[in-house]
């Protein structure tokens, strides 16, 4: 089985990144890296480095995003958690074989590989695993952040 190689990050959704910031970078002393506006999704994401680890905050920019949605329905919070695979063909495939359900299957060519695990078949979170493509396979993720976001 293609296993997991560690956590990618852990996304939060929030009403506002701005009211969100102040509180996370001072009672966590989380560092703001950068922020991206993703239009055609309707949300943004602003990354942080919380010791070693990426923690994003989600927040969605018109009613009928996944993100605005998800806050209204079940507040602030966990949003998913993105897994770092080895073969992400494979990982996905022994998941099937054993009953879960995938969706939104996504390949960004020389980037990555993704896709959603329901939250039916991850305890109530929506687990996202990530296979890293070329150069970005082996780099920490703050330094794909800066890479990829342009950080």
């Amino acid at each position: 089985m293609a296993g997991v190689r560690r956590v990618d990050h852990i996304a939060i959704a929030v009403k506002s990144i701005e009211a969100a910031r102040p509180q996370f970078e001072n009672l966590y002393g989380a560092k703001f890296l950068l922020a991206k506006e993703n239009p055609a999704s309707k949300y943004v994401v602003a990354y942080f480095l919380l010791g070693e680890d990426v923690i994003t905050l989600l927040e969605g920019t018109e009613p009928d995003s996944f993100v605005t949605k998800h806050v209204e329905q079940r507040g602030e919070g966990i949003q998913h958690v993105g897994l770092d695979v080895d073969d992400l063909d494979q990982f996905l495939s022994d998941l099937e074989s054993k009953g879960a359900r995938v969706s939104n299957r996504l390949t960004m060519e020389g980037i990555r590989k993704e896709a959603l695990i329901s939250p039916r078949s991850a305890f109530g979170i929506i687990l996202q695993p990530i296979e890293w493509l070329g150069e970005l396979k082996d780099l920490p993720p703050v330094e794909r952040i800066r890479k990829v976001g342009g950080g």
